[in-house]
């Protein structure tokens, strides 16, 4: 497998460019999502997910996290925690627990990510595999302060399928690269705590 170069420059006007557009009241505050059956908590701080060579092709996943409240102002210092098949549908380790709960070679695909000041984060990869009957989808689960925490699922758009799960707010189209695929994730709007 080709693995993808740290020189992002290129990609990231494209995914800053995407990034102004206008958000839909809508899609605000972000949809929940289930946690899913291979939750591992406390994974390591890396934007590199891919960290054992699985398979897939190569993607670099770009995203905001944001305020529900009006304005949505970018949060800083949010806390994601990403989880994913590798190209053919399969999760590392296929169980659930705490990362002391397996050795350090079990843990792939999976990571800790912290967003910067405009509330950005990105991480390399590969594209998710579906797995009968779910499309392909990246997990979520972040927390912010003064913010109610999410669980939420993305999803890639336009692969064909009909009747994909979760909201049309969470799903974005996968764009060819030189260097492999570029995801430019759909924003993610935590809800205030009251």
């Amino acid at each position: 497998m080709k693995r993808l170069s740290v020189t992002w420059a290129s990609l990231m006007v494209v995914a800053q460019i995407g990034a102004v557009v206008e958000a839909d009241e809508s899609c605000i505050p972000t949809k929940s999502d289930y946690l899913g059956p291979y939750y591992i908590s406390g994974t390591l701080e890396t934007n590199a997910l891919n960290r054992m060579g699985r398979p897939g092709e190569s993607l670099l996943v770009t995203g905001r996290i944001l305020s529900a409240a009006s304005g949505g102002r970018p949060l800083a210092g949010a806390k994601l925690e990403v989880w994913q098949t590798d190209g053919a549908g399969n999760y590392y380790p296929q169980g659930a627990g705490d990362r002391a709960d397996y050795e350090p070679a079990e843990i792939d695909l999976r990571g800790t990510l912290i967003t910067d000041i405009e509330g950005r984060y990105r991480f390399t990869t590969v594209v998710p595999g579906n797995y009968f009957p779910r499309p392909r989808h990246f997990h979520y689960r972040i927390v912010a302060p003064d913010h109610m925490p999410l669980v939420t699922q993305l999803y890639i758009s336009a692969e064909g399928l009909s009747h994909q799960q979760g909201d049309r707010c969470r799903h974005a189209p996968l764009e060819k690269t030189a260097q492999g695929f570029l995801y430019n994730a759909p924003d993610i709007y935590l809800q205030p705590i009251d």
